[in-house]
């Protein structure tokens, strides 16, 4: 930054920043909100699989709109660079489309739309506007294929690529798009959503820019970052010097034959307002849940951000306060052409759970409001085929809601999306039903899916529904083997299920890593979410809380009195007449009192790095 433009700076009143601060975040929302209402396919348009940030002229991050979704933001800095590298200068109406993870992102399905925003002839910023796209091409429909050991199952890769010369379509590109993914109707549909929306962000900055001056606006975007960083760091230079560490799991590799677990750990180091991120005492992978170096970044400002949720939006100020430090090769950085599709629900997550993890540790005597234990993971399940009504051939993506971690105050809540994607939508039945060749027949709570403590997570939901068509399923999930973990002596949440006819002789098993499943007409498929880890000792849970959660039939009297060590009577279950017997509680929790829960990774087990937190909640 130039003298002169470090002068209006220093100048700039706290009014205008305020007002251009929120501006910023509030035309990256309505380039959002464009492309909500203009996409073509649910994933983006009831899911809300989308972001769209503004950043400076040489590629530092400003913001993005208030429902986008994380995973995206910390590989968007290293997106913008590499259009830069790429393409030494810039006109008017000039739109570019990449999707290499390894070197701009997460995972090749999500794919960024670049536009450079021009005064004059020269560069003031860059607007990226990303879609998760249901399919790039690849093995499978929807592009996930959890055995994989070679990025070139997963679908097309597309380098840093002029898409829009003068706002007009490069044909020659799109051809090689259209020709490598399925359903391309859908997919024109999507992009030209995502260039409108990097349009008119464009047009609204610049209509700031005529309103407040360019150099004021230029000189927003350092106090922006500035701002950032002098929060951050005050209030990490209050916090006590060290090194805190956490690690997690991924269930397994499918990238080796033997599948085994695979180790995410972070040892975050505290130095006056200093802080490091070291992941490299993680595990080596070799399938597709691992994550690229940008989407490293991106897991670790996640789980940053929840715990300094004030620091929204995620800013270059916040990015250049934190070290990382990564073997390349493993989970946490892996390098082409190891594969990454599977990356969200594998190695980011875990990432983000270590990184919280943590905070936890360092935030404990000081404020335990920033403190809450594992969450729902994200599973990434894809149908496709032919519809039957329409002979045309289909795709979906679709999640499942689960239940949050416990809190130092309170359970965690139900129903949710998962916590660092929480700015998803949950996929209405009615509009699945609309599109695909689904029938629904049940969605509900989980009983006992929750993590105990004092404070409960909260529970998993599992949806069935019926297909009506022939079409392959693939789903790459996690966390059936490895729970969200519960903080504190309160236990792991509760396993992710995926199984096939349930309750018939043909029931199967499918797992979390089932690739190209053959699914045939009145197949049932039953999917079951993760409930959220426990926070603190379950015989200090209020018994009047346990009853009630049996009374929902959330619980069933089995865990009440073998976790809870709470008895109650079923006087009659049908008008819900259910009675707690005080005395024999008391009696039972003082038996129970010296019994030691199993450690261990597993659902309903306590988490071995969490059993350390030593806090007393509420």
């Amino acid at each position: 930054m130039d003298a002169a433009r470090a002068d209006i700076q220093h100048r700039l009143d706290p009014v205008t920043f305020q007002v251009l601060r929120n501006a910023f975040r509030a035309i990256c929302s309505e380039g959002s909100a464009m492309i909500e209402r203009v996409a073509y396919h649910p994933t983006i348009t009831e899911g809300h699989d989308y972001s769209v940030a503004l950043l400076t002229a040489d590629g530092r991050m400003i913001g993005n709109g208030h429902r986008d979704q994380t995973p995206h933001f910390g590989s968007f800095e290293f997106s913008v660079r590499a259009i830069i590298e790429d393409f030494p200068t810039f006109h008017p109406g000039d739109v570019f489309i990449v999707n290499d993870p390894h070197r701009c992102g997460t995972h090749p399905q999500d794919v960024r739309i670049i536009r450079p925003i021009l005064k004059g002839t020269e560069v003031i910023a860059f607007v990226v506007a990303l879609c998760h796209w249901a399919d790039v091409g690849g093995l499978m429909p929807g592009s996930f294929y959890p055995k994989a050991t070679e990025c070139y199952s997963e679908g097309l890769h597309l380098p840093p690529m002029k898409l829009f010369e003068d706002d007009q379509l490069v044909e020659p590109v799109w051809r090689l798009i259209e020709l490598n993914v399925r359903t391309p109707w859908d997919r024109v549909g999507d992009m030209q959503a995502q260039h409108h929306a990097c349009k008119l962000v464009a047009q609204r900055l610049l209509e700031y820019i005529d309103r407040y001056g360019l150099e004021t606006v230029l000189a927003a975007f350092e106090e922006q970052m500035d701002y950032t960083e002098r929060l951050f760091r005050a209030e990490v230079a209050e916090l006590p010097d060290g090194t805190f560490e956490f690690i997690d799991f991924i269930d397994r590799d499918e990238g080796q034959s033997s599948h085994p677990r695979v180790k995410v750990s972070l040892k975050m180091t505290i130095s006056g307002s200093d802080v490091t991120y070291d992941f490299s005492g993680s595990d080596a992978i070799f399938g597709p849940a691992g994550v690229t170096y940008p989407a490293m970044h991106s897991a670790a400002f996640d789980g940053t951000l929840h715990v300094f949720p004030h620091l929204a939006p995620l800013t270059n100020g916040l990015v250049r306060s934190i070290k990382f430090v990564s073997t390349p090769g493993t989970a946490t950085n892996v390098i082409r052409p190891t594969p990454t599709a599977g990356y969200c629900a594998g190695a980011y997550e875990k990432i983000d759970a270590c990184v919280m993890a943590c905070w936890a540790q360092a935030f404990v005597g000081t404020d335990l409001t920033r403190i809450y234990a594992g969450t729902v993971n994200l599973q990434n399940i894809c149908l496709g085929g032919v519809h039957p009504d329409t002979g045309l051939p289909y795709i979906s993506y679709t999640w499942v809601e689960g239940g949050q971690g416990a809190m130092t105050d309170g359970d965690g809540p139900t129903g949710l999306m998962m916590l660092f994607i929480s700015g998803a939508g949950n996929q209405p039945i009615e509009v699945h039903e609309r599109w695909y060749p689904w029938l629904y027949t049940e969605c509900r709570v989980i009983q006992d899916s929750a993590g105990d403590g004092r404070f409960r997570g909260g529970f998993g939901v599992h949806r069935n529904w019926k297909v009506l068509g022939e079409c392959l399923l693939t789903v790459h999930g996690d966390r059936e083997e490895v729970g969200p973990y519960g903080l504190a002596g309160g236990s792991n949440g509760g396993p992710t299920k995926l199984i096939l006819n349930a309750g018939t002789n043909d029931e199967r098993n499918l797992g979390m890593y089932a690739s190209g499943i053959a699914m045939k007409v009145s197949d049932h498929i039953t999917f079951g979410s993760n409930g959220g880890g426990g926070l603190g000792n379950p015989l200090e849970r209020d018994p009047d809380l346990v009853l009630e959660d049996v009374v929902d039939d959330f619980i069933s009297l089995a865990k009440a009195r073998d976790i809870y060590g709470v008895v109650i009577d079923a006087v009659d279950r049908e008008a819900l007449d259910f009675r707690l017997d005080t005395e024999a509680t008391e009696q039972l929790r003082v038996r129970m009192a010296g019994q030691t829960r199993p450690e261990g990774f597993g659902p309903w087990q306590v988490h071995p790095y969490g059993a350390r937190l030593r806090i007393r909640p509420g």
